[in-house]
């Protein structure tokens, strides 16, 4: 495991801008947004925090609508600032999401400046929403039927096994410290997206990308690049992570503390592993302050489940 500290950078930032603060669902809307003090050419990514029932399309050069999917960069074609976009919400009436624009200078490859804001869709066809309700009214006479409790998403259950002997280290890189000052009567929101995948070379340790990453090569390592952000108004206090790696068997990684986050600050983490599953496919999954120790005002977008595509 490496990481790399990414202050916020208190000078250059990015608005967004939308049409209406709820959208409809099934209903294309242009999300816009304003680049200001911008210090370099680069480009623009999209993502949205996971929410439940809720997904986009955004339509491709071709025509064709393409699936956007939550804490997952979304590549696509920049016109004077601005994405079409289609929310669809399945399970719920009216419920919040958080959208983000990730700005990404040419000959970098990761982003520096991050702009957000949040809507709500809107889905008429649901009476009401009650899995999105900011807080709960306890009525005057109990009503006859109780309650349904939402199921709660699975989460994939690891085979205790013993770890091998490759072992994992931490290298944590700059100095703690934010370009934001920190409100002491806000809050704190960690969030976490994948930002891309590939291989990392056993005797160098060097990273390099790839959508479909070989599984077999004994030269590399199969690996993730993910961030932790801060996107909250307040610093965080330290926090840990868990990974269940798509090995053969299951593996849950436990990271160690991590240092404090300022709003705006993020850590970048590069996490490789051997013995991967013998299918194509593997689920990558992360929970973020996992025993949930940490007081956020959003927990639906410290965990992330990503498909990761090998070779043979």
């Amino acid at each position: 495991l490496t990481s790399v500290f990414v202050p916020a950078n208190g000078g250059e930032t990015i608005t967004l801008s939308l049409p209406s603060s709820t959208v409809q669902a099934g209903v294309p809307f242009t999300l816009t947004w304003t680049h200001n003090k911008k210090s370099s050419d680069g480009s623009y990514t999209f993502r949205y925090d996971c929410a439940d029932g809720v997904y986009f399309t955004s339509p491709a050069p071709s025509g064709a609508e393409s699936n956007v999917y939550c804490n997952v960069p979304f590549n696509f074609l920049n016109a004077s600032n601005s994405i079409t976009l289609t929310p669809y919400s399945s399970k719920n009436r009216f419920i919040d999401v958080t959208v983000y624009i990730d700005f990404t200078p040419n000959g970098s490859n990761k982003s520096t400046v991050t702009g957000k804001n949040s809507l709500t869709i809107e889905n008429d066809s649901f009476g009401t929403s009650p899995a999105t309700v900011a807080t709960t009214t306890t009525p005057a006479t109990p009503t006859p039927t109780p309650t349904p409790t939402p199921t709660p998403t699975p989460k994939p259950t690891p085979h205790p096994v013993t770890p091998g002997p490759t072992t994992s280290q931490t290298y944590p890189l700059g100095s703690s410290g934010s370009g934001q000052v920190s409100n002491p009567n806000g809050y704190v929101d960690l969030t976490a997206h994948v930002i891309e995948v590939g291989v990392v070379d056993k005797t160098s340790g060097v990273f390099i990308a790839s959508s479909t990453p070989s599984r077999s090569n004994s030269q590399y390592r199969v690996a993730v690049r993910f961030s932790v952000e801060n996107v909250g108004t307040k610093t965080s206090p330290q926090f840990d992570f868990s990974a269940v790696l798509p090995t053969l068997p299951s593996y849950i990684f436990n990271s160690p503390m991590q240092q404090a986050l300022g709003p705006g600050d993020r850590i970048e983490f590069t996490l490789g592993f051997d013995s991967f599953d013998p299918n194509s496919n593997g689920t990558f999954t992360l929970n973020v302050d996992p025993s949930g120790r940490i007081n956020e005002s959003n927990k639906a977008n410290n965990i992330i489940h990503y498909t990761v595509v090998t070779t043979p």
